[in-house]
Protein backbone atom coordinates (compact mmCIF):
# COMPACT_ATOMS: atom_id res chain seq x y z
CA UNK A 1 0.00 0.00 0.00
CA UNK A 2 2.94 2.42 0.88
CA UNK A 3 4.34 1.90 -2.40
CA UNK A 4 1.61 2.76 -4.01
CA UNK A 5 0.86 5.80 -2.30
CA UNK A 6 4.78 6.79 -3.56
CA UNK A 7 4.15 5.99 -6.85
CA UNK A 8 0.89 7.87 -7.20
CA UNK A 9 2.59 10.96 -5.19
CA UNK A 10 5.24 10.77 -7.42
CA UNK A 11 3.01 10.83 -10.54
CA UNK A 12 1.45 13.65 -9.13
CA UNK A 13 4.44 15.46 -8.77
CA UNK A 14 5.57 14.68 -12.22
CA UNK A 15 2.86 16.16 -13.33
CA UNK A 16 2.73 19.69 -11.38
CA UNK A 17 6.09 19.77 -12.58
CA UNK A 18 4.64 19.71 -15.89
CA UNK A 19 2.05 22.32 -15.59
CA UNK A 20 4.28 24.69 -13.93
CA UNK A 21 6.54 24.99 -16.31
CA UNK A 22 5.00 25.30 -19.60
CA UNK A 23 7.54 27.51 -21.36
CA UNK A 24 9.69 24.28 -21.62
CA UNK A 25 7.16 22.48 -23.55
CA UNK A 26 5.67 25.45 -25.35
CA UNK A 27 6.55 24.93 -28.81
CA UNK A 28 6.85 28.83 -30.21
CA UNK A 29 6.81 29.18 -33.89
CA UNK A 30 9.26 31.58 -35.67
CA UNK A 31 8.05 32.18 -39.10
CA UNK A 32 11.49 32.16 -41.52
CA UNK A 33 9.62 35.19 -43.42
CA UNK A 34 6.69 37.41 -43.45
CA UNK A 35 4.16 38.92 -46.38
CA UNK A 36 2.75 42.16 -47.11
CA UNK A 37 0.51 43.42 -49.41
CA UNK A 38 0.54 47.08 -50.07
CA UNK A 39 -0.39 50.31 -52.21
CA UNK A 40 2.11 53.34 -53.34
CA UNK A 41 5.77 53.81 -53.38
CA UNK A 42 7.55 56.23 -50.92
CA UNK A 43 6.77 58.42 -47.80
CA UNK A 44 2.97 59.78 -48.91
CA UNK A 45 3.49 63.78 -48.26
CA UNK A 46 3.29 66.17 -50.70
CA UNK A 47 3.04 65.77 -54.12
CA UNK A 48 2.38 62.71 -55.91
CA UNK A 49 4.58 62.04 -58.96
CA UNK A 50 2.13 59.45 -60.46
CA UNK A 51 -0.95 61.61 -59.90
CA UNK A 52 1.28 64.48 -61.54
CA UNK A 53 1.25 62.25 -64.36
CA UNK A 54 -2.52 61.32 -64.72
CA UNK A 55 -3.80 64.54 -64.00
CA UNK A 56 -1.30 66.35 -66.93
CA UNK A 57 -2.60 63.14 -69.26
CA UNK A 58 -6.33 64.82 -68.17
CA UNK A 59 -4.49 68.09 -69.60
CA UNK A 60 -4.03 69.72 -66.15
CA UNK A 61 -1.65 72.67 -66.17
CA UNK A 62 1.47 72.35 -64.37
CA UNK A 63 0.34 75.21 -62.04
CA UNK A 64 -3.02 73.26 -61.40
CA UNK A 65 -1.35 70.23 -60.56
CA UNK A 66 0.72 71.67 -58.04
CA UNK A 67 -1.94 73.91 -56.67
CA UNK A 68 -3.74 70.58 -55.98
CA UNK A 69 -1.10 68.65 -54.36
CA UNK A 70 -0.24 71.66 -52.11
CA UNK A 71 -3.35 73.52 -51.22
CA UNK A 72 -3.56 77.22 -50.49
CA UNK A 73 0.17 77.49 -52.20
CA UNK A 74 0.51 79.44 -55.87
CA UNK A 75 3.39 79.35 -58.68
CA UNK A 76 5.04 82.50 -58.58
CA UNK A 77 8.53 83.75 -59.82
CA UNK A 78 11.29 83.95 -57.42
CA UNK A 79 15.07 84.15 -57.36
CA UNK A 80 17.08 80.75 -57.89
CA UNK A 81 20.28 82.50 -59.00
CA UNK A 82 22.40 80.61 -56.20
CA UNK A 83 25.01 78.20 -55.75
CA UNK A 84 24.23 74.94 -54.68
CA UNK A 85 26.83 72.21 -53.13
CA UNK A 86 25.29 68.60 -54.23
CA UNK A 87 27.20 65.68 -52.54
CA UNK A 88 27.76 62.46 -54.82
CA UNK A 89 30.00 60.33 -52.62
CA UNK A 90 29.77 60.77 -48.91
CA UNK A 91 31.78 58.31 -46.44
CA UNK A 92 33.87 56.57 -48.73
CA UNK A 93 38.31 56.49 -48.77
CA UNK A 94 38.60 57.40 -52.24
CA UNK A 95 36.98 58.33 -55.88
CA UNK A 96 38.47 59.16 -59.27
CA UNK A 97 38.14 61.46 -62.15
CA UNK A 98 38.91 61.62 -66.24
CA UNK A 99 37.93 63.44 -68.90
CA UNK A 100 35.37 61.33 -70.91
CA UNK A 101 36.51 60.13 -74.27
CA UNK A 102 39.49 61.93 -73.04
CA UNK A 103 38.23 65.78 -74.73
CA UNK A 104 39.85 68.60 -73.00
CA UNK A 105 41.37 68.34 -69.43
CA UNK A 106 41.15 69.53 -65.90
CA UNK A 107 42.81 71.80 -63.66
CA UNK A 108 43.41 70.68 -59.94
CA UNK A 109 43.64 73.29 -57.11
CA UNK A 110 44.75 72.75 -53.94
CA UNK A 111 42.24 73.49 -51.30
CA UNK A 112 37.94 73.60 -50.77
CA UNK A 113 37.88 76.74 -53.29
CA UNK A 114 34.64 79.06 -53.94
CA UNK A 115 33.19 78.93 -56.99
CA UNK A 116 33.41 82.79 -57.12
CA UNK A 117 37.65 82.82 -56.94
CA UNK A 118 40.05 82.34 -59.64
CA UNK A 119 43.58 81.51 -57.85
CA UNK A 120 46.58 80.35 -59.02
CA UNK A 121 46.41 76.40 -59.67
CA UNK A 122 48.43 73.48 -58.59
CA UNK A 123 48.69 72.12 -62.41
CA UNK A 124 46.61 71.51 -65.50
CA UNK A 125 45.81 68.02 -67.29
CA UNK A 126 45.00 67.08 -70.43
CA UNK A 127 42.12 64.74 -71.04
CA UNK A 128 44.34 61.63 -70.69
CA UNK A 129 45.03 62.10 -67.04
CA UNK A 130 43.17 60.55 -64.45
CA UNK A 131 43.48 61.85 -61.02
CA UNK A 132 42.35 59.70 -57.70
CA UNK A 133 41.50 61.46 -54.71
CA UNK A 134 42.48 58.93 -51.39
CA UNK A 135 41.68 59.84 -48.30
CA UNK A 136 43.94 59.14 -45.11
CA UNK A 137 44.01 59.95 -41.69
CA UNK A 138 42.63 63.32 -42.20
CA UNK A 139 44.15 64.70 -45.49
CA UNK A 140 43.49 63.65 -49.13
CA UNK A 141 46.26 62.76 -51.59
CA UNK A 142 45.96 63.16 -55.19
CA UNK A 143 47.36 60.91 -57.61
CA UNK A 144 47.96 61.10 -61.51
CA UNK A 145 47.99 58.49 -64.49
CA UNK A 146 48.03 58.87 -67.68
CA UNK A 147 49.47 56.46 -70.54
CA UNK A 148 51.54 59.42 -72.15
CA UNK A 149 53.20 60.75 -68.74
CA UNK A 150 54.19 60.36 -65.22
CA UNK A 151 53.61 62.20 -62.03
CA UNK A 152 55.58 63.29 -59.12
CA UNK A 153 54.06 62.35 -55.81
CA UNK A 154 51.77 65.19 -54.85
CA UNK A 155 51.88 65.94 -50.75
CA UNK A 156 48.28 65.81 -49.12
CA UNK A 157 46.09 68.47 -48.34
CA UNK A 158 43.06 68.55 -46.61
CA UNK A 159 41.20 69.37 -49.50
CA UNK A 160 41.12 69.65 -53.05
CA UNK A 161 39.56 71.75 -56.31
CA UNK A 162 39.01 70.59 -59.91
CA UNK A 163 37.53 72.53 -62.53
CA UNK A 164 37.47 71.52 -66.24
CA UNK A 165 37.12 73.00 -69.96
CA UNK A 166 33.52 73.58 -71.28
CA UNK A 167 33.83 71.02 -74.05
CA UNK A 168 34.39 68.08 -71.34
CA UNK A 169 32.38 66.00 -69.57
CA UNK A 170 34.09 64.31 -66.42
CA UNK A 171 33.46 61.12 -65.61
CA UNK A 172 33.31 60.07 -61.85
CA UNK A 173 33.54 57.01 -59.67
CA UNK A 174 33.76 56.07 -55.96
CA UNK A 175 33.00 52.36 -55.23
CA UNK A 176 29.79 51.30 -56.66
CA UNK A 177 28.88 55.24 -57.59
CA UNK A 178 29.69 56.39 -60.84
CA UNK A 179 28.70 59.79 -62.67
CA UNK A 180 28.62 62.15 -65.41
CA UNK A 181 29.17 65.54 -64.82
CA UNK A 182 29.48 68.45 -67.40
CA UNK A 183 28.67 71.80 -65.29
CA UNK A 184 30.66 73.50 -61.89
CA UNK A 185 33.20 71.89 -59.99
CA UNK A 186 34.32 69.00 -57.76
CA UNK A 187 35.67 69.10 -54.94
CA UNK A 188 37.54 66.09 -52.71
CA UNK A 189 37.54 67.08 -48.17
CA UNK A 190 38.17 64.70 -45.59
CA UNK A 191 35.81 65.11 -43.18
CA UNK A 192 37.30 64.50 -39.52
CA UNK A 193 35.34 62.92 -36.42
CA UNK A 194 36.22 61.95 -33.40
CA UNK A 195 37.19 58.66 -33.86
CA UNK A 196 37.82 58.56 -38.04
CA UNK A 197 38.01 60.47 -41.06
CA UNK A 198 36.65 59.72 -44.52
CA UNK A 199 36.04 61.55 -48.30
CA UNK A 200 33.25 63.85 -48.88
CA UNK A 201 32.72 64.54 -52.42
CA UNK A 202 30.68 67.43 -53.60
CA UNK A 203 29.85 69.56 -57.00
CA UNK A 204 29.14 73.04 -56.88
CA UNK A 205 26.87 74.60 -59.36
CA UNK A 206 23.96 77.02 -60.38
CA UNK A 207 20.67 75.89 -59.06
CA UNK A 208 18.90 78.05 -61.37
CA UNK A 209 19.76 75.32 -64.55
CA UNK A 210 22.53 73.13 -64.16
CA UNK A 211 21.43 71.41 -61.08
CA UNK A 212 18.27 71.25 -62.55
CA UNK A 213 19.33 69.40 -65.88
CA UNK A 214 20.74 66.59 -63.88
CA UNK A 215 17.80 65.47 -61.74
CA UNK A 216 16.55 62.58 -62.41
CA UNK A 217 13.37 61.81 -60.80
CA UNK A 218 10.29 60.64 -63.56
CA UNK A 219 11.43 59.76 -67.24
CA UNK A 220 11.54 62.36 -69.34
CA UNK A 221 9.05 60.44 -71.79
CA UNK A 222 6.87 61.85 -69.46
CA UNK A 223 3.91 64.16 -70.94
CA UNK A 224 5.18 68.44 -70.41
CA UNK A 225 3.25 69.71 -67.32
CA UNK A 226 4.31 66.72 -65.37
CA UNK A 227 7.79 67.20 -66.22
CA UNK A 228 7.20 70.94 -65.51
CA UNK A 229 5.47 70.41 -61.86
CA UNK A 230 8.62 68.20 -60.82
CA UNK A 231 10.74 70.79 -62.34
CA UNK A 232 9.48 73.31 -59.90
CA UNK A 233 9.09 71.01 -57.14
CA UNK A 234 12.71 69.91 -57.27
CA UNK A 235 13.80 73.88 -57.61
CA UNK A 236 11.34 74.84 -54.24
CA UNK A 237 13.00 72.07 -52.32
CA UNK A 238 16.33 73.07 -53.09
CA UNK A 239 16.13 76.90 -52.22
CA UNK A 240 15.07 75.28 -48.79
CA UNK A 241 18.32 73.70 -48.58
CA UNK A 242 20.08 77.11 -49.57
CA UNK A 243 22.43 78.56 -46.96
CA UNK A 244 23.30 76.11 -44.82
CA UNK A 245 26.28 73.51 -45.23
CA UNK A 246 25.58 70.37 -43.08
CA UNK A 247 29.09 68.85 -41.91
CA UNK A 248 28.90 65.73 -42.31
CA UNK A 249 28.39 65.48 -46.12
CA UNK A 250 29.81 68.88 -47.05
CA UNK A 251 26.71 69.72 -48.71
CA UNK A 252 23.47 71.41 -48.66
CA UNK A 253 21.85 68.30 -50.45
CA UNK A 254 22.44 64.78 -51.51
CA UNK A 255 21.98 63.85 -54.65
CA UNK A 256 20.14 60.46 -53.73
CA UNK A 257 16.61 60.24 -52.45
CA UNK A 258 17.41 61.39 -48.88
CA UNK A 259 17.13 64.69 -50.75
CA UNK A 260 16.25 64.30 -54.46
CA UNK A 261 17.70 62.42 -57.47
CA UNK A 262 20.28 63.78 -58.77
CA UNK A 263 22.39 61.86 -61.89
CA UNK A 264 24.17 65.06 -63.61
CA UNK A 265 24.92 65.27 -67.43
CA UNK A 266 23.21 61.51 -67.34
CA UNK A 267 19.88 62.91 -67.58
CA UNK A 268 20.02 65.77 -70.24
CA UNK A 269 22.11 63.07 -72.46
CA UNK A 270 19.33 60.38 -71.92
CA UNK A 271 18.43 58.12 -74.91
CA UNK A 272 16.09 55.55 -75.47
CA UNK A 273 16.78 53.29 -78.18
CA UNK A 274 18.57 55.98 -79.89
CA UNK A 275 15.88 58.88 -78.95
CA UNK A 276 16.90 61.87 -77.44
CA UNK A 277 14.51 62.03 -74.34
CA UNK A 278 16.93 64.06 -72.11
CA UNK A 279 16.24 67.35 -74.53
CA UNK A 280 12.33 66.98 -73.44
CA UNK A 281 13.76 67.52 -69.35
CA UNK A 282 16.17 69.79 -70.30
CA UNK A 283 13.19 72.08 -72.38
CA UNK A 284 10.78 71.52 -69.21
CA UNK A 285 13.57 73.26 -67.22
CA UNK A 286 14.16 75.67 -69.55
CA UNK A 287 10.16 76.46 -70.04
CA UNK A 288 10.14 77.50 -66.06
CA UNK A 289 12.63 80.26 -66.47
CA UNK A 290 11.20 83.94 -65.85
CA UNK A 291 14.73 85.08 -66.99
CA UNK A 292 18.25 84.42 -66.11
CA UNK A 293 18.33 85.06 -62.41
CA UNK A 294 14.72 84.06 -61.72
CA UNK A 295 12.27 81.45 -62.28
CA UNK A 296 8.96 79.63 -61.50
CA UNK A 297 8.37 78.37 -57.81
CA UNK A 298 6.17 77.41 -55.00
CA UNK A 299 5.26 80.23 -52.60
CA UNK A 300 2.76 81.12 -50.14
CA UNK A 301 3.44 84.47 -48.79
CA UNK A 302 6.00 84.92 -51.17
CA UNK A 303 7.83 82.40 -49.41
CA UNK A 304 9.33 79.02 -50.98
CA UNK A 305 7.06 75.96 -49.48
CA UNK A 306 7.97 72.65 -48.03
CA UNK A 307 7.47 70.68 -51.30
CA UNK A 308 7.64 67.60 -50.57
CA UNK A 309 7.15 64.82 -52.99
CA UNK A 310 7.00 60.90 -53.58
CA UNK A 311 6.02 58.42 -56.32
CA UNK A 312 2.81 57.06 -55.48
CA UNK A 313 0.06 56.87 -52.58
CA UNK A 314 -2.17 54.17 -51.62
CA UNK A 315 -5.12 56.21 -52.49
CA UNK A 316 -4.74 59.30 -50.10
CA UNK A 317 -1.60 61.46 -49.75
CA UNK A 318 -0.89 61.65 -46.34
CA UNK A 319 -0.84 64.53 -43.80
CA UNK A 320 2.37 65.51 -42.82
CA UNK A 321 1.62 65.69 -38.73
CA UNK A 322 1.18 61.77 -39.05
CA UNK A 323 4.30 61.05 -40.82
CA UNK A 324 6.93 63.41 -39.51
CA UNK A 325 5.17 65.21 -36.60
CA UNK A 326 5.37 68.69 -38.31
CA UNK A 327 2.06 70.72 -39.32
CA UNK A 328 1.81 72.67 -42.38
CA UNK A 329 -1.31 73.81 -43.85
CA UNK A 330 -0.43 72.90 -47.74
CA UNK A 331 0.35 69.24 -46.34
CA UNK A 332 -2.19 68.09 -44.79
CA UNK A 333 -3.34 65.36 -47.29
CA UNK A 334 -5.94 65.18 -50.45
CA UNK A 335 -7.39 62.19 -52.94
CA UNK A 336 -5.03 61.12 -55.36
CA UNK A 337 -6.80 57.74 -57.27
CA UNK A 338 -4.41 57.87 -60.40
CA UNK A 339 -1.78 55.90 -58.01
CA UNK A 340 -4.52 52.98 -57.65
CA UNK A 341 -4.93 53.09 -61.79
CA UNK A 342 -2.66 50.02 -63.46
CA UNK A 343 -2.65 51.63 -66.46
CA UNK A 344 -0.76 54.90 -64.77
CA UNK A 345 1.15 52.98 -62.29
CA UNK A 346 1.65 49.46 -63.08
CA UNK A 347 4.65 48.52 -60.70
CA UNK A 348 3.26 49.79 -57.75
CA UNK A 349 -0.80 50.50 -57.60
CA UNK A 350 -0.59 47.21 -56.09
CA UNK A 351 2.81 45.08 -54.60
CA UNK A 352 3.56 41.80 -52.21
CA UNK A 353 6.72 41.90 -50.48
CA UNK A 354 8.42 39.36 -48.11
CA UNK A 355 10.59 40.37 -45.19
CA UNK A 356 12.63 37.80 -43.89
CA UNK A 357 12.65 36.98 -40.32
CA UNK A 358 16.61 38.21 -39.91
CA UNK A 359 15.48 41.64 -41.02
CA UNK A 360 12.64 41.98 -38.78
CA UNK A 361 13.96 40.98 -36.02
CA UNK A 362 16.92 43.72 -36.92
CA UNK A 363 13.95 46.27 -37.92
CA UNK A 364 12.40 45.81 -34.29
CA UNK A 365 16.01 45.52 -32.47
CA UNK A 366 14.70 42.10 -30.97
CA UNK A 367 16.34 38.41 -31.10
CA UNK A 368 13.34 37.39 -33.31
CA UNK A 369 10.13 38.10 -34.41
CA UNK A 370 7.29 35.53 -34.05
CA UNK A 371 4.18 37.84 -34.80
CA UNK A 372 3.18 41.75 -34.77
CA UNK A 373 0.55 44.05 -34.41
CA UNK A 374 -0.55 47.23 -36.27
CA UNK A 375 -1.95 49.46 -32.90
CA UNK A 376 -2.69 52.63 -35.02
CA UNK A 377 -3.16 53.54 -38.47
CA UNK A 378 -3.52 57.59 -40.69
CA UNK A 379 -6.49 58.82 -41.74
CA UNK A 380 -5.66 57.46 -45.07
CA UNK A 381 -5.54 53.82 -43.87
CA UNK A 382 -1.36 53.74 -43.24
CA UNK A 383 0.37 52.27 -40.78
CA UNK A 384 0.72 54.80 -37.48
CA UNK A 385 2.50 52.34 -35.51
CA UNK A 386 3.46 48.93 -35.44
CA UNK A 387 4.55 46.59 -32.72
CA UNK A 388 6.18 43.07 -32.81
CA UNK A 389 6.79 40.58 -30.54
CA UNK A 390 9.72 38.19 -29.97
CA UNK A 391 9.47 34.20 -28.58
CA UNK A 392 10.68 35.07 -25.08
CA UNK A 393 7.70 37.89 -24.94
CA UNK A 394 9.66 41.28 -25.77
CA UNK A 395 7.57 43.95 -27.66
CA UNK A 396 9.20 46.62 -29.81
CA UNK A 397 7.00 49.66 -31.17
CA UNK A 398 7.77 51.81 -34.36
CA UNK A 399 6.44 54.20 -36.78
CA UNK A 400 5.36 53.53 -39.73
CA UNK A 401 7.81 55.58 -41.37
CA UNK A 402 10.41 54.27 -39.84
CA UNK A 403 9.22 50.62 -39.97
CA UNK A 404 8.78 51.33 -43.97
CA UNK A 405 12.47 52.59 -44.10
CA UNK A 406 14.16 49.74 -41.91
CA UNK A 407 12.08 46.91 -43.57
CA UNK A 408 12.73 48.23 -47.29
CA UNK A 409 8.56 48.23 -48.33
CA UNK A 410 7.48 50.58 -51.18
CA UNK A 411 5.35 52.11 -48.28
CA UNK A 412 3.10 52.14 -45.58
CA UNK A 413 0.22 51.44 -47.02
CA UNK A 414 0.05 47.80 -45.99
CA UNK A 415 -3.27 46.70 -47.44
CA UNK A 416 -3.36 42.93 -45.49
CA UNK A 417 -0.32 40.28 -44.45
CA UNK A 418 -0.81 36.77 -45.33
CA UNK A 419 0.04 35.10 -42.09
CA UNK A 420 -2.47 35.54 -39.11
CA UNK A 421 -1.27 37.78 -36.53
CA UNK A 422 -0.88 36.24 -32.83
CA UNK A 423 -0.10 38.17 -29.83
CA UNK A 424 1.53 35.98 -27.46
CA UNK A 425 0.55 36.63 -23.79
CA UNK A 426 2.64 37.14 -20.48
CA UNK A 427 2.32 35.90 -17.09
CA UNK A 428 4.21 37.29 -14.76
CA UNK A 429 4.22 33.79 -13.36
CA UNK A 430 3.51 30.01 -14.18
CA UNK A 431 0.30 29.04 -13.20
CA UNK A 432 -1.48 25.43 -12.91
CA UNK A 433 -3.91 25.82 -16.33
CA UNK A 434 -3.55 23.70 -18.51
CA UNK A 435 -5.62 25.51 -20.77
CA UNK A 436 -2.71 28.57 -21.42
CA UNK A 437 -1.63 27.71 -25.05
CA UNK A 438 1.13 29.40 -26.11
CA UNK A 439 1.88 31.18 -23.07
CA UNK A 440 5.32 32.66 -21.84
CA UNK A 441 6.34 32.51 -18.06
CA UNK A 442 7.67 35.94 -17.45
CA UNK A 443 11.40 35.05 -15.44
Amino acid sequence: MRRQLNLVTFLISSLLIGILQPAARAETTIPASFEFLGSGYGHGVGMSQIGARGQALEGKSAAEILGYYYPGSSVTPFPDNHLIRVNIANQTNNASINSEKNIGGFTLYRGDIPATENPEPFGRYDGTVTATFTNFEGRVIPFLTSPTAKFAPIPAHESWTIRWETSTVIAFKSGDKSGRYKYGQITFKSIKTQVTSYLAVTTTLRLHDEYLYGIGEVPSSWPPAALEAQVIAARTYALNKIGKIRTECDCNIYSTTIDQNFVGFAKEDEKVNRIDYGILWKNAVNRTFIDGDNSLVITIDGKPINAFYFSSSGGNTQNIKEVWGSEFAYLLGVPDPWSLDPKINPRYYAWNRTVSQALMAQSFALPNVVSYTVDAITKTNSVLAISAYSADGRKSTLTGEVFRARTKLPSTWIKNNLQPVVVIAIVRECQENRFYKRVLCAM
